[in-house]
């Protein structure tokens, strides 16, 4: 019988992810760290709310995001690196911990994961992270930027655009702001997913005058995941990597209902993973997020497992090329 050893919990009843060491060291392979932000709601067609606040919870004004991470943490057990050190059935049995260091470095402030982001790049590492809203993107890359400059893609599914000019600080406006702020180009953005009509005039042209890759759903439906992953392979050749942003609006909330804002008819789990595995076969990931999952409206913690497989199959990319 082996000897018993201390549960690896981040706080109370809330585990690590992935049941991975705590640490705060973070010069390591793969660092994973929750992002409990919640910043601008929207309260209604015309109005967004501060940071803080709460407005009157309607099917339209739906919030929440901040209490993502630790609900992640506590359905990840499933995937947990206990289990003899995580084999990965998917990778030829490959043992993950004989191969990667990896931590949870515990909960931050968008400061903070700047500051996470930053260190773990300058050692070679990246982070994944569990938001939060849309908005923690932001200080990741500007931290993955800062520790190790290069040109990077940021491979996005979501079911909206995200290309707003203002405010900056703002989970609709965030890759305007990288891009505003010279960490990425216009033309290394894939957006993935957009479907329905939570779009506007001026998101759209600025994708159009400058390049960005849009990949809406009827255009999956109509071509195959083939080809959509070619024209994905295809955009990734000119950059060095890949950083992946994953809004779990994208999915069909028949998968994941825990959504701030749902959209039906959405991609499917098994797809999404086809083309993050297409993609990070083409270039190393550099990053991942997972954002504006909503606890409150999740049904038996399906969504929370989810959730925890997308950030799986993170840890795996990064093995994967």
């Amino acid at each position: 019988m082996s000897e018993r050893g201390v549960a690896p919990m981040l706080h109370g009843e809330i585990p690590t992810l992935f049941e991975a060491p705590y640490s705060q060291d973070y010069a390591k392979d793969i660092v994973l760290l929750g992002v409990p932000y919640e910043g601008m709601l929207v309260a209604d067609r015309h109005t967004l709310y501060p940071p803080g606040s709460r407005p009157p919870e309607t099917f339209y004004a739906r919030f929440g995001a901040d209490e993502a991470p630790d609900a992640i943490r506590q359905a990840s057990v499933i995937y947990s690196l206990e289990h003899q050190g995580g084999i990965a059935a998917e990778l030829d049995f490959t043992n993950i911990s004989a191969r990667l260091q990896i931590v949870d470095a515990g909960n931050h402030t968008l400061e903070g994961a700047e500051e996470v982001a930053e260190q773990a790049a300058r050692s070679g590492g990246i982070t994944i992270t569990l938001g939060g809203d849309h908005l923690v993107p932001l200080p990741l890359v500007r931290g993955k930027q800062k520790g190790k400059p290069e040109r990077i893609a940021i491979m996005v599914f979501d079911s909206h655009l995200d290309l707003h000019p203002s405010p900056p600080l703002w989970a609709g406006s965030q890759w305007r702001t990288l891009i505003d702020e010279g960490h990425v180009r216009p033309e290394d953005i894939i957006i993935v997913g957009p479907r329905g009509v939570r779009q506007s005039h001026r998101e759209v042209e600025y994708a159009r005058e400058h390049n960005v890759t849009i990949i809406p759903m009827q255009q999956i439906d109509d071509q195959g995941l083939a080809p959509v992953c070619e024209q994905m392979v295809g955009r990734l050749q000119s950059v060095d990597s890949v950083y992946i942003s994953l809004d779990i609006d994208v999915v069909d909330p028949s998968f994941c209902p825990a959504q701030k804002y749902p959209d039906a008819a959405g991609l499917n789990p098994r797809e999404i993973l086809t083309m993050i595995r297409r993609a990070t076969a083409a270039k190393p990931i550099s990053g991942f997020d997972l954002c504006c999952f909503s606890p409150r409206y999740d049904e038996g913690q399906r969504g929370a497992l989810l959730a925890a497989r997308f950030a799986l199959e993170a840890v795996y990319a990064r093995l994967r090329h």
